[in-house]
């Protein structure tokens, strides 16, 4: 049969146009996925995946490792992480695996708690949990980077037939076969300690169950709180339209109300799939079992009507799915067939198709005669994650603690030889050290933990100096000011603590962060404290660094400094020895992006954004009293060096599959710390070059972002043991 468009309801041109039908699979098409860069992923009932990419002159070609063959039974589930280097697949033999996308190896495999069929899975948290839900009502999540399961939930009574979650990882919702639908806290189910109750529950979402669901990528702010429009499809040949409006309750969990906006007839029978157009968010598409797909835009805040019909297939169709940028269309039926449709009417074979986010990446290293010479120096090991590092401003400790809960000392000397205090490891806390710092004046350290507790110690004897509770959840974040008389923490809720460090006694209790705060910091002047949250605002307050004096309120707010959430922050100030120096604030954020920005005479203004890394930013640092570069370390597996007069990449380290977490420059910027999840710190040799105390030595050469082309110095320290490997990488250590 012919594809046909036909319009409906508006007088509107026909513009979706078909063009390429891929024939590959032996049973129905059960669904389909495309990745940013423009790979489409299919599941089938045949038990397999076809896996294609987009090639100009022949449309979408199947990659030679395809078809993947891994499961068991009907394939449930297919989605691309946001870097398009992972497929997650899912079945109803109870599995999802994951395997790279460039050569189709199995990576891993998570297999469902109850070894239950899946129905529906999906990525949540920016990509850095997966969540599987299926036939025995329950739903599994999963962390992507330790690649274990965090905590299973009962969540529904039957099946559970769809799960979705929003683009800022706020809600989840979930659907049954009985047509129970329900609206989850994303970071109440990551949090293993969390609640398990969903925050509203629609009896009544779908007769006969609830099929499919999707969340728009556009939010809104009222008054009211954060609105979302949502799609569900049912059994009983509906689609509907819903708003969902989230707000704070407390200072630990929200509420959420749901009203339907509109119900949608048109389909003659069940509606099996909806969708989102990412690149319109006013578009959005619906397959049915009476072989059509009907493509659907919001015309108004509560009203849609039907723009095309289209006609393809011959027989149900069971899927469909935008590209990111809403060029592309696919729809997957039980004919066995696959059809692409152009959404603007504009494309042909013969059109290249990348990734626009490749396009901000080489605008950034346009330079690429530009490298520099780091070399690897030191290996330490860890029995759990390495969370916070840091040195003291004379270089002579180096302190470091995470998930193990121990804080670990080391003692540098004159020749740079780093070797473990007597009295290292020191035990404190009961749960995850967050962050461990050494105050400007090298006198004391202090850790936070989730267990609620910051410790301050005298780094000269190891000993208590005493320790800070605070009055909700965990310690996530805390920072020295300059002069070292004050310590700010930031909590598992809005709030911000400040304590004088040599009395313990509390100075100020900072609220007005609408979202929970995830990193805290002084300027080394003593002057300003920034705290920034996970929605991507900052806020600073102004502090009189003689009579500890903090303003009742903050005197600038940056809304969406980030478009996630903001992880980490740094000052330092340039040109100090002039009488009009300014502050340079550095922030990093879960959107992978690295800021500057420029505090004077209480005004911020944005400076400059460094993109490279592709994924979260975990540690952001300037290196000690110099601004012309800079450090970043990212859940993308690489710390970076960048040059902040330009914004190029001058370089980027790669340990080699170790997610890291920190980073830390020595007092003389020679020596960079890194920790990482894989239970490892490494240090790595800077060129600082010695006639210019302020810029690091750089060699002409073609620019890489694989470092096997330099000759790196290896030093294991396990067990006391010392061993030298030449020209290669440390492997990652379990």
């Amino acid at each position: 049969m012919s594809s046909v468009a036909t319009t409906c309801a508006l007088d509107v041109p026909v513009a979706i146009k078909r063009i390429q039908t891929i024939h590959k699979h032996a049973s129905d098409v059960t669904k389909c996925c495309f990745s940013k860069r423009f790979h489409l992923a299919v599941g089938s009932s045949d038990r397999t995946v076809s896996v294609w990419e987009w090639r100009s002159g022949h449309g979408f070609e199947e990659k030679s490792y395809s078809p993947l063959t891994h499961h068991k039974y009907m394939v449930t589930g297919v989605q691309f992480d946001g870097d398009a280097n992972i497929l997650a697949t899912s079945s109803l033999d109870g599995s999802t695996t994951l395997c790279d996308v460039e050569t189709g190896r199995v990576v891993h495999t998570f297999v469902q708690n109850s070894c239950g069929g899946i129905r529906s899975s999906c990525f949540v948290a920016n990509y850095k949990y997966f969540v599987s839900a299926g036939d025995d009502g329950t739903i599994c999540v999963w962390d992507m980077f330790r690649r274990v399961l965090v905590r299973t939930i009962t969540a529904h009574e039957e099946a559970i037939s769809m799960v979705c979650c929003s683009t800022d990882s706020r809600i989840m919702l979930t659907g049954d076969t009985t047509g129970v639908a329900k609206v989850w806290p994303v970071s109440e189910l990551t949090d293993t300690c969390g609640k398990s109750t969903p925050l509203y529950v629609l009896y009544d979402c779908h007769d006969m169950g609830v099929n499919s669901a999707d969340i728009s990528t556009v939010t809104a702010i009222t008054n009211k709180g954060k609105v979302y429009s949502a799609l569900t499809c049912g059994n009983d040949n509906l689609v509907k339209i819903w708003q969902l409006t989230l707000w704070k309750k407390n200072t630990s969990s929200h509420q959420c109300a749901v009203e339907m906006v509109q119900s949608l007839k048109g389909h003659s029978s069940t509606v099996t799939s909806v969708c989102f157009c990412g690149g319109d968010a006013t578009l959005f598409a619906t397959t049915s079992m009476d072989k059509t797909t009907r493509i659907w835009r919001m015309v108004e805040s509560n009203n849609a009507v039907a723009l095309q019909v289209l006609e393809g297939h011959t027989r149900y169709v069971n899927t469909c799915g935008f590209s990111q940028d809403g060029l592309l269309f696919a729809t997957g039926s039980n004919d066995k067939s696959v059809i692409i449709w152009d959404v603007k009417g504009h494309l042909d074979l013969n059109v290249k198709l990348h990734d626009s986010s490749e396009d901000l990446k080489s605008a950034v290293n346009i330079r690429r005669d530009i490298q520099i010479e780091v070399t690897f120096r030191k290996k330490v090991m860890f029995t759990n994650a390495v969370n916070s590092c840091d040195f003291s401003n004379e270089c002579k400790y180096l302190v470091a603690a995470g998930g193990d809960k121990t804080i670990r000392v080391w003692n540098v000397d004159k020749s740079e030889h780093i070797e473990e205090c007597k009295d290292s490891p020191l035990y404190a806390h009961h749960y995850s050290v967050q962050q461990m710092i050494i105050s400007p004046c090298s006198s004391y350290m202090a850790s936070c933990s989730l267990d609620g507790m910051t410790v301050i110690w005298d780094l000269n004897t190891l000993k208590q100096k005493g320790s800070l509770h605070t009055e909700y959840g965990g310690a996530r974040s805390c920072s020295f000011s300059g002069n070292s008389e004050l310590i700010a923490v930031a909590c598992n809720n809005e709030i911000v603590f400040v304590w004088k460090i040599e009395t313990l006694q509390l100075v100020a209790k900072l609220c007005g962060n609408d979202e929970d705060v995830t990193c805290v910091s002084f300027s080394p002047d003593s002057r300003y404290l920034m705290s920034g949250c996970v929605e991507g605002h900052f806020r600073i307050w102004s502090v009189h660094p003689k009579k500890h004096i903090i303003s009742e309120t903050s005197i600038i707010v940056q809304d969406k400094a980030h478009e996630i959430g903001i992880t980490s922050a740094h000052f330092v100030i340039k040109n100090p020895s002039r009488k009009s120096h300014s502050i340079l604030m550095l922030t990093g954020g879960s959107d992978a992006v690295v800021k500057i920005w420029r505090l004077m005479n209480d005004r911020i203004d944005f400076k400059m954004k460094f993109v490279g890394h592709g994924s979260d930013i975990t540690c952001v640092k300037f290196p000690r009293h110099i601004t012309t570069f800079l450090a970043s370390t990212s859940l993308d597996k690489t710390a970076r060096i960048w040059q902040t007069k330009t914004g190029d990449c001058l370089h980027v380290i790669d340990p080699k599959d170790a997610i890291l977490t920190c980073c830390s420059f020595s007092s003389n910027n020679k020596i960079l710390a890194t920790g990482s999840l894989d239970k490892a710190m490494f240090l790595w040799n800077l060129p600082l070059d010695d006639e210019d105390a302020t810029s690091i030595r750089k060699s002409v050469g073609n620019y890489s972002n694989n470092p096997q082309n330099i000759n790196l110095s290896r030093y294991n320290i396990y067990n006391n043991t010392v061993n030298s490997t030449m020209n290669t990488h440390p492997k990652r250590t379990g």
